[in-house]
């Protein structure tokens, strides 16, 4: 009996070791893939390896997964709140083509282009954010990749730009602080033209190709990699979407999408590797619940997912829009050209129809008024 208690005791205090260790652990990373600085790299965040085959895991690995302000989430449309005290977006900096050289790394969770602190969030939040990295999420042919969804609907893949309160001293620290980030983020669907602007990193996908490598790519302006309407998007606070799952992530979502080729997002899913040579794919996490969190919106709207436009396994289609009321300038030209012509073939079929009934009409009086002019009159034998 003393043995088997010895034995329970010992166990016990090995488990508060590993625990202190992961806890320490936990707080020397830089939130994996959310950040980017060479001494994360060079960190212990390898000693507890993570992946996204097994998210449970995290629970119990990284105690900010367990929160209640966790994110992916999936965004009800129905729900969202208009808000119109949320201030426009305003970025500066974005255009950097005139810098010698920008860094993308393949960290082994994701694709990650290293951005200057040049980069600014100008307006749009109580402080100036400075840019940090940008990654992307993605899936695969069968399985589309996004980590938020619109009404439950996922897409193809999802671009995340990564920023922090100028009034930390860098990343790290702020990822920490309650307001210390601020990700700006986009749907990205499937169009008919190849993206130059998203060209310009994927054409560079082979010398990244090995978990752990990097490559310089030139400088371009990377206003181009988000939506063209910055206008409508929503807003909620949530948190790193990989572990150590800090709760410091004030999100933006933006309502319009970007499109890239079939070809392009398949060297995506197709390109990179993980691991002992595993394909680096579906590195999304699951959406989390919101725990009574509120979901903003910047414009007013009855919205709704346009399936008809998506195909939710493929991405084949661009993204579901937000509909804002039944007027013709909310609809496209297609729109208002299908209805004249929906229109116009019914006035004519209706008049086809009047045509029609008018002409049998008359048919049958005709054909009345002649049995009535026809005389019977019996032969004559002559006649016989």
């Amino acid at each position: 009996m003393l043995l088997k208690l010895f034995i329970l005791l010992l166990l016990l205090v090995q488990d508060q070791v590993l625990a202190g260790e992961t806890h320490s652990s936990s707080s020397e990373e830089d939130g994996s893939s959310e950040h980017d600085d060479d001494e994360h790299e060079k960190s212990s965040s390898h000693e507890h390896r993570w992946g996204y085959e097994d998210q449970e895991a995290w629970r119990s690995a990284y105690h900010d997964c367990n929160g209640k302000s966790q994110s992916p989430i999936d965004i009800e449309t129905s729900k969202a709140i208009y808000d119109r005290s949320l201030p426009a977006i305003k970025l500066d900096g974005y255009d950097l083509t005139d810098q010698p050289g920008l860094k993308l790394h393949n960290n082994g969770h994701t694709l990650q282009l290293s951005l200057p602190s040049s980069m600014r969030i100008l307006k749009g939040f109580d402080e100036i954010y400075l840019a940090a990295q940008l990654h992307f999420h993605w899936g695969t042919i069968e399985v589309p990749g996004s980590e938020h969804t619109i009404d439950n609907v996922h897409f193809p893949a999802e671009i995340h730009v990564v920023h922090y309160n100028s009034k930390y001293a860098d990343l790290a620290e702020a990822a920490r602080k309650k307001d210390g980030l601020a990700v700006l983020g986009g749907f990205i669907g499937i169009g008919l033209h190849e993206n130059e602007n998203y060209e310009k990193i994927l054409s560079a996908l082979t010398d990244v190709s090995i978990e752990e490598s990097n490559t310089m790519i030139p400088g371009f302006n990377i206003r181009h990699l988000l939506p063209n309407n910055l206008e409508k998007f929503y807003r909620y606070n949530g948190s790193l979407t990989t572990p150590p799952c800090f709760q410091t992530v004030n999100w933006t979502m933006f309502n319009d999408t970007i499109t890239v080729s079939r070809r392009q997002l398949a060297a995506l899913e197709k390109t990179l590797k993980a691991g002992q040579n595993q394909l680096l794919s579906k590195n999304f996490r699951a959406p989390q619940l919101l725990h009574g969190r509120r979901v903003l919106a910047s414009f007013s709207a009855s919205p709704s997912v346009d399936s008809a436009n998506t195909n939710t396994f493929t991405g084949e289609k661009s993204l579901p829009k937000v509909k804002t009321s039944g007027t013709f300038d909310d609809m496209s030209k297609g729109d208002v050209l299908a209805i004249a012509f929906g229109a116009l073939f019914v006035m004519t079929l209706l008049g086809f129809s009047a045509y029609a009934y008018q002409q049998r009409k008359k048919y049958s009086k005709i054909k009345k008024d002649t049995r009535q002019n026809v005389i019977y009159k019996p032969a004559t034998k002559e006649e016989v």
